[in-house]
């Protein structure tokens, strides 16, 4: 299968290190970085691994999900991920899939589609060509594609400098000139004009000749921190009372002013909120939840000190009870550090989890 720039990224069902997946579904709204392997415990592989678990975090900041391919048994990728954190010095948390009968790798053309046999007996030279990055965007479009090869390890920094770029020019009329770095000026386009560029970039430009016009980077690309927190809360109610509770909107916490349902459509629940600032002032933001049932639910916030903040409520049942993780991004505060954001952070979900566990407990004592 030939693909190029813009194609619809082929999608898949696969075997990995954490469970099956489908690829479409796994991407959800965000970003994916799918790099590929042709064969475990290869040395210039393993320093791969290592280096992507590394700067996993950065990745996760730019909402972007990461995923590997190796055509090697998922059993042989687990033995694998040891030696990798034994040498590289990280653990390897994200999914490596074991396509074991070369689909994947034939579905993105990594190898010739009428390639026989399947993984075993095969070799690193035989499946040199499986050496592959792929960018692919919210809207499950190829947006980069690159192969190495064998003896050339990959610079995941580059990766993640063309990632920064294409997220910048997505919703910006500029391109970034070579070698550009994060905060670096850019160039306005050609196919906009002097005028359009005026009322765009008030502040003026650089022509270095009639076709090449530097400005200062647009500003709308928002650093984030991550945060992760496994077992933030156990709710003592069944996952089905829990979406139930979610659904309903509204509900009253410490940390709100007001807590005000607007709306639900499908899974789909939007919320009004004003939230207490730790001075003790507030923001108003809208809250749009997508209960992924029974995964978990999906948050986006607009508006406010947590605008464009992401995040996930993963729920894993534990008999009738119900464990709740917490994984997301959240934009950088302006002269906090982020240390002390996390923190804030943290304390401000334990707050708010932990009321949800008191109400949903009193609810399963009444019977309600």
């Amino acid at each position: 299968m030939s693909l190029r720039l813009n194609d619809i990224a082929p999608d898949f069902r696969a075997e990995t290190t954490q469970g099956t997946i489908n690829f479409h579904e796994w991407i959800g709204n965000g970003w994916a970085v799918l790099f590929s392997h042709p064969k475990d415990f290869t040395p210039v592989c393993t320093t791969e691994l290592g280096s992507m678990a590394q700067l996993e975090p950065e990745f996760k900041k730019r909402n972007a999900r990461i995923l590997a391919l190796s055509v090697d048994p998922v059993e042989s990728h687990l033995r694998w991920r040891k030696d990798i954190e034994e040498t590289q010095g990280s653990a390897v948390n994200y999914p490596i899939i074991g396509d074991t009968d070369l689909s994947i790798a034939k579905l993105y053309g990594m190898l010739p589609a009428d390639e026989t046999g399947t993984a075993e007996g095969r070799t690193s030279a035989t499946n040199q060509t499986v050496r592959c990055v792929f960018i692919i965007g919210p809207d499950k479009k190829i947006k980069l594609m690159l192969t190495y090869p064998m003896n050339t390890g990959r610079n995941f920094p580059e990766i993640l400098r063309t990632l920064d770029s294409m997220q910048l020019t997505v919703n910006h009329k500029v391109a970034t000139p070579a070698n550009w770095k994060f905060g670096e000026d850019v160039i306005i386009m050609p196919s906009v004009s002097d005028a359009e560029a005026k009322e765009k970039y008030p502040q003026g430009w650089k022509s270095v000749n009639r076709y090449i016009r530097l400005v200062s980077q647009p500003g709308n690309v928002q650093p984030s921190v991550y945060y992760k927190r496994n077992g933030i809360a156990t709710f003592e109610a069944p996952i089905d009372s829990v979406f139930g509770y979610m659904k309903q909107g509204g509900h009253v916490h410490q940390a709100f002013k007001s807590h005000r349902l607007v709306s639900t459509k499908g899974n789909v629940v939007t919320i009004e909120g004003e939230i207490f600032n730790p001075d003790g002032s507030t923001f108003k933001t809208t809250i749009t939840q997508k209960l992924d049932y029974p995964k978990g639910v999906e948050t986006i916030m607009d508006g406010g000190a947590f605008s464009g903040a992401r995040f996930n409520h993963i729920y894993t049942a534990k008999g009738n009870k119900t464990k709740v993780d917490l994984e997301g991004t959240f934009p950088v505060i302006p002269g906090m550090s982020e240390a002390d954001e996390l923190n804030m952070i943290d304390q401000f979900f334990t707050m708010i989890f932990n009321e949800d566990a008191a109400t949903l407990k009193a609810r399963s004592l009444v019977g309600a």
